[in-house]
């Protein structure tokens, strides 16, 4: 095989990505080629730690959900309104799937060159498992954004022949599974990490992934059983692995909580580095320096699917909502996610009224909302001494959304009982503490609504609306926001607005594979349906 030079710059990757944990720290490499890599276990477990820098993270610029019903953001314009085409894509699709291959790629390298490394076999076994989830993790992204790509497994040679055929999603789908399952058997990774070791990738995480590629696989070959199966696995470990609720939901995703027994596997981040701009992106104006503000910004949508305290939509008799002061009495998740007019932020109170100082006309919130989850209440943007942005970590897989992929398909397989205990354990959850879905009263809406407010702003949503087939309801429906109106010392008063209104049409349900790869790679072709 043809020699690579592989390059480990640490200093630029751990700047780019705020990787937080010991393991993840180093000084600055030159070039290395293949053999120094892999002749030194030091180098080699540098090169792993550039591949834990590459973990998908919705922290920097526009957020997935933005391209739900969930979030609006400015920059999508274009796939709101059905207008892009296969040769300009959107930068956030076409960066999912060269980032996606360019991981693959290294990981390739890395599995391949293991096993000259003069190390224990535990070592070598343990950093190409690890390895092989991030393989797996990524194309699991990659189906979810685009059906059938390319399978590669093993590091092309550039006198072969690189042009690569697409594998379809049920194959690549096996192909996760068959990792997965191999790390299981294998033991070579841990239930759980302590030390310098946190944040690698455990057994829990590996089985995680296949609990949500199997789940959402299920979706289009109705394998419930599959799926149901993996997400027992998990909740099988969950005394061996520490996992559970973690009390608060808020700041479960705050630093002082990284880590925490809800966490399956996360984005390490170490606070002020470079390129981590989560509060910048998405505060308001006012609580940011002038700059980007309010780039992901939560709809009318969202918000009124929140629940009342009482466990009614805010639609339904009794529910007691006052349309004059629609933020009374909600689901108490709701207050952990979204800023809102009233809220508080930092002590400050917002006044998010259009023209206001945390909303003025020359950076509007179009929806009248800014994002509150996940953003780190100790961190002060306008503080100058610390630019960047607070230490939380970025949670890819935690134990609610497991409990929720169990649910739904125990209740696909007629175990409505045993759907409903876990939902109920997800809406009990200390902080939040919501009534019981009552014996009788599990549907499917409910689980779907169940995993837009749990699940909300994390990165989920898109997958759950195109697998349940929703396009038309939730990406082709209005995006809404909020106007406040207020004259003199007279109460406010909330009206919804329009903000974009969108168009869906079935080609939306997979992303097309961009114009310029597909001229690179003519085996790419024919592109999905309706590109």
């Amino acid at each position: 095989m043809k020699r690579y030079s592989i390059i480990i710059c640490l200093s630029l990757i751990i700047f780019a990505f705020g990787c937080k944990k010991d393991f993840l720290n180093s000084q600055p490499l030159d070039r290395y080629s293949d053999e120094d890599v892999f002749k030194d276990s030091t180098l080699t477990g540098l090169f792993l730690n550039n591949l834990y820098a590459g973990i998908p993270t919705e922290f920097a610029g526009t957020m997935r959900d933005a391209f739900t019903d969930q979030l609006y953001s400015s920059s999508n314009l274009s796939i709101y309104q059905n207008t892009f085409i296969a040769s300009s894509v959107p930068f956030g699709i076409q960066n999912a799937y060269n980032s996606a291959y360019i991981t693959i790629r290294r990981c390739n390298i890395l599995i391949g060159n293991i096993d000259r490394l003069p190390a224990s076999v535990a070592y070598k076994s343990r950093t190409r498992d690890e390895a092989r989830f991030l393989r797996a993790l990524n194309y699991a992204y990659l189906i979810n954004y685009f059906g059938a790509v390319p399978l590669i497994t093993k590091a092309q040679d550039l006198n072969e022949n690189l042009n690569v055929p697409r594998t379809s999603y049920q194959d690549v789908v096996k192909f996760i599974v068959s990792e997965t399952d191999d790390i299981n058997k294998g033991q070579f990774l841990a239930y759980k990490y302590t030390g310098a070791n946190v944040g690698r990738v455990t057994i829990g995480a590996a089985l995680a992934l296949k609990s949500r590629v199997l789940l959402y696989a299920a979706s289009y070959d109705n394998n419930w059983q599959a799926a149901y199966d993996a997400s027992k696995e998990v909740v099988d470990i969950a005394g061996k692995a520490g996992y559970g609720l973690f009390a608060n939901y808020e700041t479960l995703f705050h630093e002082a909580n990284d880590n925490n027994l809800e966490v399956i596997f996360d984005h390490q981040y170490k606070a002020d580095f470079q390129a981590y701009h989560v509060h910048h992106y998405n505060l308001p104006w006012g609580l940011v320096p002038p700059g980007p503000s309010g780039l992901n910004q939560p709809t009318q949508n969202i918000v009124n699917e929140y629940e009342m305290k009482n466990g009614k939509l805010i639609s339904e008799a009794g529910s007691g909502f006052d349309p004059d002061k629609p933020y009374d009495n909600r689901d108490p998740r709701f207050y952990a996610s979204i800023l809102y007019d009233g809220s508080t932020w930092l002590g400050k109170k917002l006044d998010l009224k259009l023209g206001s100082e945390y909303n003025p006309t020359f950076a509007t919130l179009a929806t009248g909302y800014a994002l509150r989850k996940m953003e780190e209440p100790t961190f002060d943007p306008l503080n100058t001494s610390k630019s960047y942005g607070g230490g939380q970590n970025y949670i890819l897989f935690r134990y609610a959304e497991i409990l929720l992929n169990f649910a739904e398909a125990a209740f696909k397989l007629g175990k409505t009982e045993e759907a409903r205990r876990y939902i109920n354990q997800v809406r009990r959850r200390p902080s939040v503490n919501m009534p019981e879905i009552p014996a009788g009263g599990l549907t499917m809406e409910k689980i779907m609504h169940e995993r837009n407010i749990e699940l909300a702003f994390e990165g989920t949503r898109l997958w759950d609306i195109r697998r349940w087939k929703m396009g038309p309801q939730y990406l082709g429906s209005v995006l809404k926001g909020i106007s406040i109106i207020q004259t003199g010392s007279e109460p406010r008063h909330y009206t919804e607005t329009t903000v974009v209104q969108r168009n869906f049409t079935d080609r939306l349900y997979l992303f097309p594979i961009y114009q310029a790869e597909v001229e690179k790679n003519p085996a790419l072709l024919p592109n999905n349906t309706g590109w």
